[in-house]
């Protein structure tokens, strides 16, 4: 639990000196996954509806069947206050079960060609807090376990299987929803890697046997050709007297 809290910290000291809000999940091919979720206090309140954000209050939004809290703490950036959440649920759609996001709209769905995630993210009902910076950013970004096939990010592909959506939260608190949709393999890039380079050993294997059976048919062939050569015939003897 302290590693994953110290790693926690680590992403949220670099991800929070940009975004305002930020949730980030890593998918699994059977739905599962981790999520975490890394604001400032008013970003938070603002946007799940708490009266005071702390790392107890934040923790609970978590709290429903399928989800596993792994840990929640509390950073200090420039006098303002963040919180961070990383827990671990066991079907994508438990995440639009839980009351904090019980508004948003969760689908994995399968497909003849793959699986299919959609997320949409409607905009809070209040209005933006006073006090919250308009033109500060709000993300969100998915690491997807296999080959991306289709998305509607308005970013690039980042290191080959990570996409994010952002907006900043003045666009947010606007009115307009947040939608995501993704469509990818249903093969992890690990799995399709490690299938790639079994057929490639089984080639290099197949052609070394075939190269050792070429040499030792050649080998052989030599063999008898030599014996045959020096084995003396009958009419190479002198004859007698």
């Amino acid at each position: 639990m302290k590693i994953r809290a110290l790693s926690l910290l680590l992403v949220a000291a670099s991800g929070c000196a940009t975004y305002e809000y930020e949730e980030e999940v890593y998918l699994e091919v059977d739905g599962a996954g981790e999520i975490r979720m890394s604001g400032s206090t008013a970003a938070i309140e603002a946007l799940h509806g708490l009266d005071a954000a702390d790392a107890g209050s934040a923790k609970a939004l978590f709290h429903g069947e399928g989800i596993e809290v792994l840990s929640a703490l509390e950073t200090e950036r420039d006098r303002r206050k963040f919180v961070h959440v990383e827990a671990r649920f066991a079907a994508w759609e438990n995440l639009c079960r839980l009351p904090a996001f019980r508004g948003r709209r969760c689908i994995l769905a399968m497909e003849e060609e793959g699986l299919a995630l959609e997320l949409s993210l409607p905009p809070p009902r209040s209005a933006a807090p006073e006090g919250l910076d308009p033109q500060a950013l709000l993300a969100l970004r998915f690491h997807v376990p296999s080959t991306i096939r289709y998305h509607n990010s308005p970013s690039d592909i980042e290191r080959g299987n990570i996409l994010s959506w952002e907006r900043t939260l003045r666009e947010h608190f606007a009115g307009r929803p947040l939608d995501v949709e993704v469509r990818f393999d249903r093969r992890t890039v690990l799995a399709a890697t490690v299938s790639v380079m079994g057929i490639a050993l089984a080639l290099v294997a197949v052609s070394i046997g075939t190269a050792l059976l070429v040499m030792v048919r050649k080998g052989r062939r030599q063999l008898r050709a030599e014996a045959i050569s020096g084995y003396p015939s009958r009419f190479d003897h002198p004859s007698g007297g």
